[in-house]
């Protein structure tokens, strides 16, 4: 299954992955008078996903911000575009 995932992380789709993310703000937002429940929440939700699906966590960092930014080493649309609004809403 690690290996699945594995490819399916290195795979993932940009626009897809940036939505979820968008999903994933949405419901942080609910929480909005404690910035630090949102950041743990998030960060505690990252380290059980990788548990869950056996992922080193260091080398989902690295496939993350491989997909972050473009082939010229700058953010991508899609990520610039939750950059803003994770500026103005959260």
């Amino acid at each position: 299954m690690r290996a699945n995932v594995y490819e399916a992380l290195i795979n993932a789709d940009r626009v897809k992955t940036a939505t979820a993310t968008f999903h994933c703000i949405d419901a942080l937002q609910r929480f909005h008078e404690d910035r630090g429940v949102q950041t743990n929440a998030a960060a505690i939700l990252f380290i059980l996903l990788c548990e869950r699906f056996q992922l080193n966590q260091q080398d989902v960092f690295t496939v993350a911000k491989n997909l972050l930014n473009t082939h010229d080493d700058r953010l991508g649309t899609e990520f610039e575009a939750i950059r803003m609004y994770l500026r103005e809403e959260l």
